[in-house]
């Protein structure tokens, strides 16, 4: 039974609009998954969301990308932070992240990729444009289903609960989080 909730795609880039750390799950060719914090993200468009996320072009999970077409875009909250950290210090292409630090997971319906549970939601994308700035790729993932939390999401990132507390990378190993206090009007 699946932890997280459906949410409608039209809002799915709520989920990354307030700036977390994410991780990007994918599947190599060889059937190998792979997991790696990114902090370079940000929704482009609402209506199909779409979210772009910036890669060093060396990286595994830029290769993943460019030979599957499909990925997840995973939201961690503070429970999740050691998970982060650990994933940020190793390469997929050196380490199976998934057996070194396991962690319970689902399967993607959309995207062959693995979504960690006791996040605050996922976006499972396919590859919808790619354009270089340098050794960066900046790639554009087209939302084709989206989840979240039951209790850290509702028609926004709730981080007056603790699974909505998502962790925003501030240097180094060192996360902060957002306050809990919302002002609503």
């Amino acid at each position: 039974m699946s932890t997280y909730k459906e949410i409608p795609i039209d809002i799915a880039y709520r989920l990354v609009n307030h700036g977390p750390v994410v991780m990007v799950s994918t599947k190599s060719p060889e059937g190998v998954y792979d997991i790696a914090p990114v902090a370079w993200n940000c929704p482009v468009r609402k209506s199909p969301s779409k979210i772009l996320i910036g890669l060093g072009k060396t990286h595994k999970t830029y290769e993943n990308i460019k030979s599957t077409g499909k990925f997840i875009i995973c939201i961690p909250n503070l429970s999740s932070a050691e998970f982060v950290r650990y994933c940020g210090s190793v390469s997929g292409a050196d380490e199976n992240k998934f057996k070194k630090f396991p962690v319970n997971t689902e399967k993607g319906e959309k995207a062959d990729a693995l979504i960690p549970e006791g996040f605050t939601g996922y976006i499972e994308c396919a590859l919808d444009g790619e354009f270089q700035v340098g050794s960066v790729a900046m790639i554009i993932g087209e939302a084709l289903k989206a989840g979240a939390s039951k209790d850290g999401f509702t028609d926004r990132v709730s981080p007056e609960k603790e699974s909505g507390r998502t962790i925003h990378h501030l240097g180094g190993g060192v996360f902060g989080i957002l306050s809990p206090e919302v002002n609503e009007k």
